[in-house]
């Protein structure tokens, strides 16, 4: 009777650790599934909203900026010819919306390089053309990817439209932006942030 009644303990005790392994091996499966197919927002590749860590602004200590006798190689009037380093402020939070190096070409065509990971695109153009004396527009275009599949087609496009105006002494801008998200048949979403933007100008030394 005894050896019946230790067989069962250790029938019912070796079911229930049995059991317990299976809903844990379940409640892993469902984790790895619910993380295989729940969407992933997509990412700009120059515009990413509510990205994590552009709450603060990057400091560059060893990037040389305009000084206060900076010689400015071109032409006697303020450009926004140039590399600089430039900040998008979200003007609904005032968050970080943005942290870039962008180059103006002579040309009248633009590239930028944003914080964010290479793998879901960080680059895009842009055209642009002076408005004023010290003023200038600029509309900017890229490709929206979903960040768990870099590869894969676009999901989206989305443009960048500038108003920016070149300080006095040319070494620095402001100006404000509009952001858009596009589906790929060229109609539009509802995702648009408006903001500002402030840029350092980044010399040779």
């Amino acid at each position: 009777m005894d050896r019946i009644v230790r067989n069962l303990v250790v029938s019912i005790t070796s079911d229930g650790r049995l059991r317990l392994r299976l809903f844990r091996g379940g409640l892993a499966l469902l984790a790895a599934l619910c993380l295989f197919i729940l969407p992933t927002g997509a990412n700009a590749a120059c515009g990413r909203f509510d990205a994590p860590g552009l709450h603060s602004v990057i400091k560059l200590p060893v990037v040389p900026q305009a000084a206060f006798d900076f010689p400015s190689p071109f032409e006697a009037r303020p450009t926004v010819v140039g590399l600089w380093h430039v900040i998008y402020t979200n003007s609904v939070n005032q968050a970080t919306f943005n942290d870039t190096f962008d180059m103006w070409h002579a040309d009248g065509t633009e590239f930028e390089s944003a914080f964010l990971a290479p793998a879901g695109g960080n680059v895009c153009v842009g055209v642009w053309r002076p408005t004023g004396a010290r003023s200038f527009t600029l509309h900017h275009i890229g490709w929206l990817f979903t960040p768990s599949t870099p590869l894969a087609t676009a999901t989206n496009t989305f443009t960048l439209d500038e108003e920016v105006t070149v300080a006095e002494d040319n070494k620095s801008y402001s100006g404000r932006f509009t952001f858009k998200v596009w589906n790929l048949d060229g109609s539009p979403t509802p995702v648009e942030v408006t903001g500002t933007m402030g840029a350092t100008r980044i010399t040779v030394n």
